[in-house]
């Protein structure tokens, strides 16, 4: 008997052994996790299913298969009982017979218990309701990513853990705040006056203690210095283009980089001085990509133009450019006052002759669109909100300008001034009339035309559809995929420049130690009548679709986004959250908490 049970036995410490030791594996089973979601999306079979699932029904299928077994052996055992007929060595056989089948299913109850155990506690590393690494943060989240939505960081590029990267990008990062200059740019003086840029002593060598960019695999130690990374901002200090002297990676085989911006003191500050990274987010910010073996060399392409040319708009109406790439921040973004300022993309009223529109030029959606805001002020929306307005009655022409090029192209010329046209972030000129090469300026250029009208138009945004779907009577039931980022569709289209992580959240009822751990950020897609996304300047956008992006979710957790009325479409006319299909127009409260109007602000 002893002989009999020792392999179980045996087997049973093996299996508490391999719990005990499961915390090591917790890293490699997520990122075998996460690399089956890849296959499976590129396979076109993506689910909810994860490894852990797969292999736990394997497992079970498995103990099934034995218990099974099991059930034979013990009614044939009482066959040979019932049929001994007082033959001794009968009865013994079936005594033997039951005596191991009910070891066995022991044995089994027992493995099903651990197997339980153990791929529960694997499940956990994954969606981080499991067993947690140091400090309380789950071992499938990366700390120090928090700042992205949830503090000073509004946006960057590449995305977090990207692949495909082009080896001739540029790092891009936007705050929500100005910057001191110095904390970026090495040796940068501002001369004490930072919104004066004109008495500015520059340079553009990266701060390389403030700023760390790495080769994975090298680590800290490898970091790019000073000479090795230039550096150029926007007007308003909040976002900041990084750009390698050489090419990232490798022509043969993809590589990972890091990026770090550090806390402290000796870190990334604020324009007044003061620590951009603080609080539970105080260690800074760090994300990776991975770049593919190829340069870009593919010229940017407008996608959609808004107003839509040969038609007349209200005066209130904004100026939107959306493109088919991320696109450099420095080459289509500024301010224009008294007709001076920025050039490379421009508004006229009365002819491309009269002098440049005074407004800004704000960039937004993941680098992908454009909007000018003219500098007139001609009232206040719903919310009391500032409303502009181009001029009434009139002809408006709008030129997004190509580059000059470096030679053949389709790259652009670079001088100390930065780039004279719309440039991608790999320092592509645009391609405007949608060739697939690029011209240059002039030959290159994308314009149209509109009418306005003394008119404001005053009707506000509101949600046609949301994911996932609001449902007050049976919350935390949602059922979805951890990674699905939260989606709203309006039914006009939207300033994307609103649409931003302010007002477009996720609070969650996560521990608080996993605060720096949760990120969010947000995009979003025109649409046709047809819910169709706007590919190309043929197709005509008629709303917009927002969406949250966001940390995967941890199991049997409460997540819950909230949309303010700081969203507003491109009439500047602000959301009213009590406009949502589950609170429509009417009496009662400003706000909508789980499509109920209240007075009050939404609990959570």
């Amino acid at each position: 008997m002893l002989r009999r049970l020792l392999p179980s036995v045996v087997a049973v410490f093996f299996v508490a052994f391999a719990v005990l030791a499961a915390p090591s594996a917790f890293a490699q089973i997520t990122e075998a996790q996460q690399q089956v979601q890849q296959t499976a999306q590129a396979a076109g079979v993506g689910g909810t299913t994860d490894l852990v699932q797969i292999i736990g029904r394997l497992i079970n299928i498995f103990l099934g298969f034995l218990g099974v077994i099991l059930l034979v052996l013990l009614l044939y055992a009482g066959f040979l009982w019932m049929t001994a007929g007082g033959n001794p060595e009968q009865v013994e056989k079936a005594k033997l017979y039951i005596r191991n089948a009910i070891i066995g299913l022991v044995i089994i109850a027992s493995a099903f218990a651990i197997t339980r155990f153990v791929l529960g506690l694997f499940e956990g590393a994954i969606t981080g309701g499991g067993i947690v690494g140091g400090g309380g943060i789950p071992g499938g989240f990366a700390s120090s990513a928090g700042s992205l939505g949830g503090g000073i960081l509004e946006s960057h590029y590449p995305p977090r853990d990207a692949t495909g990267i082009a080896r001739n990008t540029a790092i891009i990062v936007t705050f929500k705040q100005p910057i001191k200059i110095n904390s970026l740019i090495q040796d940068y003086n501002d001369n004490g006056t930072p919104a004066d840029l004109s008495d500015d002593t520059v340079t553009e060598g990266v701060n390389d203690t403030a700023v760390k960019i790495y080769r994975t695999d090298a680590g800290i130690a490898g970091t790019l210095t000073s000479g090795k990374v230039r550096v150029r901002f926007t007007e308003d200090r909040r976002t900041f283009v990084f750009r390698p002297v050489e090419l990232l990676g490798s022509p043969n085989v993809n590589v990972g980089y890091t990026v770090e911006l550090k806390g402290g003191l000796d870190g990334v500050l604020l324009e007044d001085g003061t620590l951009a990274f603080g609080g539970a987010f105080a260690n800074g910010y760090i994300w990776n990509f991975e770049t593919g073996t190829f340069v870009d060399l593919t010229p940017p392409k407008v996608v959609s133009a808004i107003p839509r040319p040969g038609n007349q708009y209200a005066r209130n109406v904004l100026i939107q450019i959306n493109f088919n790439e991320a696109i450099d921040p420095t080459s289509a973004s500024g301010f224009v006052s008294g007709a001076q300022g920025f050039q490379n993309i421009q508004v006229h009223a009365g002819g491309v002759a009269t002098p440049n529109l005074d407004g800004e030029y704000r960039i937004s959606n993941q680098y992908r669109t454009v909007e000018f805001i003219p500098a007139e002020l001609c009232g206040k929306n719903s919310c009391g909100e500032d409303v502009f307005c181009l001029p009434g009655g009139a002809t408006i022409d709008a030129i997004a300008r190509a580059a000059t090029l470096d030679g053949a192209g389709p790259a652009a010329q670079f001088t100390s001034q930065g780039f004279d046209g719309v440039v991608d972030v790999a320092s592509n000129s645009l391609d405007g009339n949608g060739d697939g090469t690029a011209g240059g300026q002039g030959a290159d250029d994308y314009s149209w035309g509109f009418g306005t009208s003394n008119d404001i138009n005053l009707t506000p945004p509101a949600i046609e559809f949301t994911m996932p779907p609001s449902d007050p009577s049976d919350p935390g039931q949602s059922n979805i995929d951890p990674f699905e980022p939260v989606a709203v569709r309006f039914d006009s289209i939207l300033q994307s420049s609103s649409f931003n992580t302010g007002n477009a959240f996720i609070q969650t009822k996560e521990p608080p130690e996993w605060k720096d751990t949760f990120w969010w950020s947000t995009g979003n897609t025109l649409l046709t009548d047809l819910n169709e996304p706007v590919t190309d300047p043929s197709m005509i956008p008629v709303k917009s679709e927002g969406r949250i992006l966001h940390r995967m979710y941890a199991t049997s957790t409460e997540y819950d986004p909230f949309l303010l009325s700081g969203i507003r479409n491109m009439y500047q006319n602000c959301f009213n959250p009590v406009s949502s299909p589950g609170c429509p127009l009417g009496p009662g409260g400003p706000n909508c908490c789980q499509d109920q109007r209240t007075n009050s602000s939404c609990s959570f």
